[in-house]
């Protein structure tokens, strides 16, 4: 038997978030401590602006020339970079949540479980900000968080003695 399931049922109701005042080094610490992936942008309302990937903060600190490498395998060693204080990235104290951050992508708290999948597929994200109707972040769901509620619907019903 299928159950009919949405996006609201499954999703992190504790989220982080960040405003786009907050700084790199700010959000960087804010990684640390809460150990989360995806930092939603929101304005005073809670009302969902942005989204800023970890890949997007990690991208200020690694040197240029990995972007430009095909092939990364053969570099063992990255050397002093390895030791390097995130202060050696000159930009990291000027740059903001604001300035990083992507234009969200988000669903509503009762879109269906297909749709949220549909979502993460074509945007390839790991994180999905939930939003009630008035564009306000109400929680996350993580794409496992949400497969894990598409797979758990089927029930197997035990036959009749």
């Amino acid at each position: 038997m299928i159950t009919q399931a949405c996006v609201g049922d499954c999703m992190k109701r504790r989220i982080v978030t960040v405003r786009a005042t907050t700084t790199v080094e700010e959000a960087a610490r804010v990684v640390v401590e809460e150990r989360v992936g995806t930092l939603p942008v929101v304005d005073e309302e809670g009302v969902l602006t942005g989204v800023v990937r970890l890949q997007d903060l990690l991208r200020v600190f690694l040197p240029d020339f990995v972007a430009l490498l095909n092939n990364i395998d053969f570099v063992h060693d990255f050397g002093a970079l390895e030791q390097a204080e995130p202060k050696g990235a000159p930009e990291a104290g000027e740059l903001t949540m604001g300035d990083l951050a992507r234009p969200p992508v988000a669903v509503e708290e009762d879109s269906g479980l297909m749709h949220a999948l549909a979502f993460i597929a074509k945007h390839q994200l790991r994180d999905l900000p939930i939003v009630d109707q008035e564009g306000r972040l109400v929680g996350i769901a993580s794409r496992v968080d949400i497969a894990a509620a598409f797979f758990s619907r089927w029930t197997r019903e035990e036959p009749s003695p």
